[in-house]
């Protein structure tokens, strides 16, 4: 289970988190069952660098958005080799 440690309720603030955030993602997670995404559909999150910490955003219910710390040991690369 993921900690959440923010919310964000405004477009505005999801712009300026994502203006803290890295310019790409760090990796990807799978998606988690325990945490509610209703307009989120891919099986795989995209995770981000923020103050340090590696982090995902996901709207959890309109105009709600919840940032969640990702520990390093759940984090795949984004796109793996293919092996030849």
């Amino acid at each position: 289970m993921l900690k959440r440690i923010k919310r964000i309720t405004s477009h505005v603030g999801v712009c300026r988190f994502h203006a803290d955030c890295s310019l790409e993602p760090v990796g990807v997670i799978q998606r988690q069952a325990d945490i509610p995404s209703p307009y989120a559909y891919s099986p795989e999150w995209a995770v981000w660098a923020w103050q340090g910490k590696t982090v995902i955003l996901r709207e959890t219910a309109h105009k709600q958005y919840d940032v969640f710390e990702v520990p390093a040991e759940m984090i795949q690369p984004d796109h793996p080799e293919v092996a030849a």
